[in-house]
């Protein structure tokens, strides 16, 4: 079986990594899902303050801020099994 490739934006790759980069890190099992959340929302916070004047700050916060937003979620369904993602086509 073929394997099938998918390209992401460089904003979801980037959440992507920072969210391994999350998952990785020796005290991720301390942060509760509430931190994530947490987290992610004073991303988005600070993500709309900068939006006009920084727009690369703003990106910035928002991939941050989806990544800890991925991480709560996987949390909160824990037996959901990963899922490879392919192209709508390849999926028929």
């Amino acid at each position: 079986m073929q394997a099938t490739g998918y390209i992401v934006g460089s904003a979801a790759a980037g959440a992507i990594a920072q969210l391994k980069a999350l998952e990785s890190r020796d005290d991720f099992s301390n942060l509760r899902t509430v931190d994530l959340v947490n987290a992610a929302a004073h991303s988005c916070e600070r993500a709309h303050k900068a939006m006009r004047e920084d727009p690369t700050e703003a990106r910035a916060c928002l991939i941050h801020g989806a990544s800890r937003l991925l991480a709560a979620a996987d949390r909160l369904e824990p037996g959901a099994a990963p899922a490879n993602v392919v192209p709508m086509g390849a999926a028929s």
